[in-house]
């Protein structure tokens, strides 16, 4: 919790600077999604029918401040197709390149629909869908979940305020039950363009979030990796057993906050952006990893309006 009057600070700090006027944990799939989100800053006519071709590379990742105690980088391509009517469908692939053998670990299935609700004010709503293979590593099964999610997003010049809500549900064990998560995601971002000429531009985006919510993703984590075992005596047995125990993370608090740098160059259809992340756990039960983590996204994408 020390760092959250850091966090505050920042954003005041950000706010005074730019006079509220004027101008992505990161996490696997955010590079296609934000594709298909209607950019008010673009002279482009949103309501058109495209197709965007995307291939990510991370450096790591995290979900809610948890990660791995080793570093899981990964490829991620990805296909986005959006309606004239705001209605999307995203596939995306994540493969880790430091497994055995090939294959790829989850495939993301994300249908959503942007709803103009003005000029500067856009409504979503989207599904998110994880299947995994057998041997996908544990944390990355027990990272990534599934998530019904709405947000509404608007814009002031350059700068884009966005809250999110989301309901995210997990894969379940046989004999131990998980229940989801309400999670609460105010974000801020703004952008200095820098136009190039007519085909190509150059965008800086800070953008700083900070999540809230239930902490059941915490016991899902340490169930899944079996992080939280007690041995106990059966009674009937007489014998030693490991048994997992399941602690109580269902209370509603700060989750972690999220400051990122992303560097966008478009030319033509063509992008390229890469994005410095730093994500610090404002939630820190013990035998979660749980430190701050810093980590780098580079994404490609081609748009074909």
């Amino acid at each position: 919790m020390n760092k959250l009057p850091w966090l505050l600070t920042f954003m005041l700090l950000f706010f005074t600077l730019k006079g509220f006027g004027g101008n992505h944990l990161s996490f696997p799939g955010d590079t296609a999604k934000k594709a298909a989100e209607t950019d008010s800053t673009d002279d482009d006519d949103d309501n058109v029918r495209s197709y965007a071709i995307g291939l990510t590379y991370g450096s790591d990742q995290s979900y809610h401040g948890i990660h791995s105690n080793t570093k899981l980088p990964y490829l991620e391509p990805n296909f986005t197709y959006t309606a004239p009517s705001g209605f999307y469908i995203e596939a995306s692939v994540q493969d880790i390149l430091i497994k055995k053998g090939g294959g790829f670990d989850a495939f993301d299935f994300n249908p959503g629909w942007n709803i103009d609700l003005s000029d500067n004010t856009t409504l979503n709503f989207n599904l998110s869908h994880y299947i995994f293979r057998a041997k996908t590593p544990v944390t990355i099964k027990s990272d990534l979940s599934n998530s019904l999610e709405t947000y509404i997003d608007q814009s002031v010049g350059e700068t884009d305020f966005k809250l999110s809500v989301d309901y995210n549900y997990y894969k379940q064990k046989d004999t131990i039950k998980t229940p989801g998560d309400f999670i609460l995601s105010p974000d801020i971002t703004h952008d200095f363009k820098i136009k190039l000429n007519q085909k190509s531009s150059l965008t800086f985006i800070p953008e700083g979030s900070i999540d809230f919510g239930t902490r059941n993703a915490y016991t899902h984590y340490l169930v899944n990796t079996g992080a939280d075992t007690v041995s106990v005596v059966n009674k009937k047995t007489g014998k030693r057993e490991r048994v997992t125990r399941i602690p109580n993370n269902s209370s509603f608090g700060t989750l972690d906050y999220n400051l990122i740098l992303t560097i966008n160059y478009k030319i033509g259809n063509f992008e390229i952006e890469p994005a410095f992340n730093h994500t610090v756990p404002l939630y820190k039960p013990s035998g979660t990893p749980n430190t701050p983590l810093n980590s780098v996204t580079i994404a490609l994408v081609y748009t074909i309006k």
